[in-house]
């Protein structure tokens, strides 16, 4: 069923509070861990990164690519100790509690397309250079040593 709930708890709200000052500093480092994520993964044929508009900054609260073979991929990086997620694995219009609009997945193909493909890399802002690097270099052997 469709929904939302918007309350904030007063320890939620403590919480917030408390992380608030950081968020400026916390956002600086993302993008920075994005530029090397960027910077390490260009190169790699098999994957498509995400691309930020002219004229706007993005946050990366989520670094997500588009991988070829991207179920191996991530079986593959677990392996190698990574942890990745797929975030929004359906399109929305695809969901049961929208059933009553009628939809197909045929209605979508793009959003259809892109649930097979999307991985998140590890983001946040404690992440290392090495760390980024190592991701990098385990989806780089991925492919190269031919999984796909």
């Amino acid at each position: 069923m469709e929904g939302i709930n918007s309350r904030l708890d007063g320890l939620q709200a403590a919480i917030l509070s408390a992380k608030l000052p950081h968020i400026m500093e916390w956002t600086k480092k993302r993008i920075q861990n994005a530029s090397l994520y960027d910077k390490y993964l260009s190169k790699i044929k098999n994957i498509i990164l995400p691309k930020t508009r002219e004229g706007t900054e993005h946050s990366f609260h989520l670094y997500v690519i588009r991988a070829k073979s991207r179920d191996a991929l991530r079986d593959y990086l677990k392996q190698k100790g990574v942890e990745t997620l797929v975030h929004y694995p359906r399109p929305l219009p695809i969901l049961p509690a929208y059933q009553y609009l009628g939809y197909q997945p045929s209605d979508f193909p793009v959003a259809v397309m892109l649930q097979q493909e999307i991985l998140s890399l590890p983001m946040y802002p404690e992440l290392t250079e090495e760390m980024i690097r190592y991701v990098a270099e385990s989806i780089c052997s991925f492919y190269t040593d031919g999984n796909i």
